[in-house]
């Protein structure tokens, strides 16, 4: 019974016919996003006869202009609302998506051109995370926003679990363009979902002031909770412990430590993939109700020693490794969103969570650089011991913050 209870838990959210039509949105556009990363990839190689060097530049548009257009994605969210931004990013995420299918289909695809519709792409992208990561509070009770995070985090996973192999059989049999088309066509059912949720109420403001003004305000609310602060610091350096270890170490160990190849490397990928969402379904069933800020930082700690033991053990337990890094990373992120929902006001949460995707993707590139020199010059057993001390050291540091550890 209380399994049946705990279950229920987690899909309530789904009952709201507002949710609802978000999370049906989103999911399909993250389904269709697994279609532009193959097109992406196979336009620049194959169909450009592109370098390395090419396929860097195109996938740089595509991720770095989000990460200085996240502020302004908060500013602009609190001084809308999170559903409108959401629906206008999207759009204009269609129309770039289906200019690039134009452009796959006729044939004239010159590189500075497929970069600058992928930056374009990706300033959309920087605008519309902050407000995805506030609107959950627009539309339920507190009570009901762990259930709707994990719901939420799901996404992206059951986005790639689901999309990636029918995305390289359409690119193989029709095409790029077939890809970028599909890709496009999720954007509008995105955006056709937001178009029938129902309009959110703006904050009053009583006088005009500036897009400068309305950051500094936010840096300034940020700055007034010790524990907010915390936070934030705890997710830049769980960002910089895994992005780059994940993403650099963990393919040079399934080449030149366990010899398995792509097929080897794809079922590492795969384990953690398993992990993050069982971990988002615990969070969705189960969460602590009380010194939750303490809890974050405790799960944190138990991520160490596993993150550190992937470059020291055979590939089974390699596996159950990633699986449990997945696990409490989906825990963690999930459990991290409610404490930032449940505890800033409505009014700064859009600027809030702008601060929050900088901490979680601002720093990729130097945790993905810093990988790399670490892996060359010591070793991937090195690097996998500085992710894990980075990681419980941040930790549990963040114990001896009070206001963290007293957090619900």
């Amino acid at each position: 019974m209380m399994k049946q209870l705990s279950l229920t838990r987690m899909i309530v959210p789904l009952s709201d016919r507002d949710f609802r039509l978000l999370w049906i949105g989103q999911t399909v556009s993250a389904l269709g996003n697994s279609f532009q990363v193959v097109a992406v990839t196979w336009l620049v190689l194959q169909q450009l006869k592109g370098s390395p060097l090419d396929l860097a530049l195109a996938m740089l548009a595509l991720s770095v202009p989000r990460i200085p257009l996240t502020i302004a994605g908060g500013v602009i969210t609190d001084r809308l609302d999170p559903r409108t931004v959401m629906f206008w990013s999207d759009a204009t995420r269609a129309i770039t998506s289906g200019a690039l299918g134009l452009m796959a289909l006729t044939g004239y695809v010159p590189l500075w051109l497929l970069c600058v519709l992928l930056s374009i792409h990706s300033v959309a992208t920087g605008i519309f995370d902050p407000a995805a990561g506030s609107i959950p509070p627009h539309l339920l009770p507190r009570e009901q926003l762990d259930g709707a995070n994990s719901l939420m985090a799901l996404i992206s996973q059951l986005g790639t679990l689901i999309g990636a192999l029918p995305a390289g059989l359409v690119v193989a049999t029709f095409g790029t363009a077939a890809a970028f088309g599909i890709n496009a066509l999720s954007f509008v059912i995105a955006v056709l979902a937001a178009w029938l949720m129902a309009p959110l109420a703006r904050a009053l403001q009583e006088t005009k002031k500036s897009l400068l003004h309305d950051a500094r305000e936010g840096v300034r609310y940020v700055m007034s909770f010790p524990w907010l602060i915390a936070l934030l610091l705890i997710d830049t350096c769980a960002a910089l412990a895994a992005t780059g270890p994940i993403s650099v170490g963990l393919p040079l160990i399934a080449r030149d430590v366990l010899h398995i190849g792509a097929e080897g490397y794809s079922l590492l990928l795969w384990s953690l993939g398993l992990g993050s969402v069982l971990g988002f379904i615990v969070s969705g069933i189960y969460s602590p109700t009380r010194a939750r800020g303490r809890f974050f930082c405790l799960v944190q700690i138990l991520e160490a020693p596993l993150l550190i033991g992937i470059a020291f053990i055979p590939l089974p337990l390699m596996m159950f490794c990633l699986a449990g890094v997945g696990l409490l990373n989906g825990m963690l992120l999930v459990l991290f969103l409610t404490l930032i929902q449940t505890n800033v006001a409505k009014e700064m949460l859009g600027r809030v969570m702008s601060f929050v995707m900088l901490a979680s993707v601002g720093f990729a590139p130097l945790s993905l650089y810093g990988s790399g020199a670490i892996a060359s010059a010591w070793g991937t057993q090195t690097l996998f011991l500085a992710a894990g001390a980075l990681t419980l050291v941040s930790a549990a540091a963040g114990l001896c913050v009070r206001w963290l550890r007293e957090l619900n």
